[in-house]
């Protein structure tokens, strides 16, 4: 006879299993970085063509924030984040076996297609299977785990890419969507009333309005949109540099090779992970949300005018480590959004409001991905490597003078947050 699963063991297994799905996110998300230098010499690519190429992920999972909302509704957590690691596996092999752009395109969307559910079906986890005092704690968590992906998409990646090549990665990384979707199948649960407990927070609220209905409630909801550019500033600045630009500009201005550069990409990342943890207990201790993200989006932005302004674009090497780290640790203030869009609309719209927030931070990383390639192109000198496009200086100040005002931007949408006691 099969012995019942106990239910600590069972709900540390669903958020288990699904954090690792989310490390998978975190990986496709940052990991056009590590491969732009290949990407852009296998497949003769402009700085636009690249800029496209990776903001196909941010476009599908921005656009398919509210199709999974629904879906997750419906059909509920594991049966959505199981078809998607699916796609994410056949999009991560397209990828890696495309002879042209427009199959690259097709790959890059079919994974951002895939990935695009897997945060929301983790908050919709949490939020039936653990107690509402312990979610706050639990998404500090997933968020550290889940950037554990952007940790592998950076010197790990750059390694396998020298023992295998670019196209063989992606080949093998396909193969880890695939274990995540054997893996959901088997042990997760979306209630505990699937394995006979009762859920801790006891019935969610429910309403017989329609999806729409509320849906328009969010939007007009004029406390929602601060949470939304706060994370199309802070996150799509963060996703675009660290996930596609830091590690071409380190090599073109610094001379770094792309393993060398990685490790400095790594660092900022590894800030995320931790400012993943400082942030939520930050914010716990103060009771402030809007403080905590207002002095990160400052920070920010001050350590964005230096670079730009004061260093002209290029820091001293040794300075690099720190800066990068702490706008990691600044930069994950966003995070405190998630918490106050939910706060500032009725609770049974909270899921709602949380994918409307959400596609503010995809919407960003893929239309600043777009800008500061077409800024790249146009003060292009006719530079090429291997292929390549090489940019200068000048060409890299101007581009990143994009991330500064996205700072800015963060800064005046964090005083527009409503606070919520």
């Amino acid at each position: 006879m099969q012995t019942k699963m106990t239910f600590s063991k069972a709900k540390w297994m669903n958020w288990a299993v699904l954090a690792l799905a989310f490390v998978v996110v975190f990986f496709h998300r940052y990991s056009t970085a590590v491969v732009a230098e290949n990407l852009a010499s296998d497949l003769n690519l402009t700085g636009t063509e690249l800029s496209n190429l990776a903001s196909m992920y941010f476009w599908a999972y921005a656009i398919m924030q509210i199709p999974n909302g629904i879906l997750i509704d419906h059909i509920g957590a594991r049966k959505t984040t199981s078809i998607g690691m699916l796609l994410a596996g056949v999009g991560s092999v397209i990828f890696g076996l495309a002879p042209t752009i427009f199959i690259a395109y097709l790959g890059r969307l079919l994974v951002g297609i895939g990935v695009a559910g897997i945060f929301v079906s983790i908050l919709k986890i949490q939020s039936v299977w653990f107690r509402k005092e312990e979610f706050p704690m639990i998404t500090g968590w997933t968020s550290l785990v889940g950037n554990f992906g952007g940790v592998l998409a950076t010197t790990p990646l750059a390694l396998l890419v020298l023992a295998l090549g670019w196209r063989l990665s992606f080949v093998v990384i396909a193969s880890v969507s695939l274990i995540c979707y054997a893996l959901i199948i088997t042990f997760v649960k979306d209630h505990p009333n699937d394995l006979g407990y009762d859920a801790p927070n006891g019935n969610p609220p429910t309403s017989k309005e329609s999806f729409w209905v509320g849906l328009i409630k969010v939007i007009k909801n004029p406390y929602t949109w601060p949470n939304f550019f706060i994370l199309f500033a802070l996150m799509g600045s963060i996703t675009s540099f660290s996930g596609l630009w830091g590690v071409p500009y380190l090599t073109h201005i610094y001379g770094l090779s792309a393993n060398a550069a990685s490790r400095y990409v790594l660092l900022l990342t590894t800030g995320i992970m931790v400012g993943s943890i400082i942030i939520g207990n930050l914010a716990k201790i103060l009771g402030k949300i809007k403080g905590v993200i207002l002095a990160g989006a400052t920070i920010f932005t001050l350590i964005w005018f230096y670079i730009i302004f004061i260093a002209n674009g290029q820091p001293p090497l040794a300075l690099l480590p720190f800066l990068y780290l702490i706008l990691g640790i600044t930069a994950v203030s966003f995070i405190l959004s998630f918490t106050n869009v939910k706060d500032v609309n009725n609770p049974h719209l909270a899921g709602t409001a949380t994918s409307v927030a959400n596609v503010g931070g995809f919407l960003g990383g893929a239309i600043l991905n777009i800008v500061v390639g077409y800024i790249l192109d146009l003060k292009w000198q006719g530079n090429l490597v291997n292929g390549a496009r090489v940019y200068n200086l000048e060409a890299y100040k101007l581009a990143f003078t994009v991330f500064f005002i996205m700072g800015i931007v963060a800064i005046i949408a964090t005083a527009l947050q409503k606070e919520v006691k």
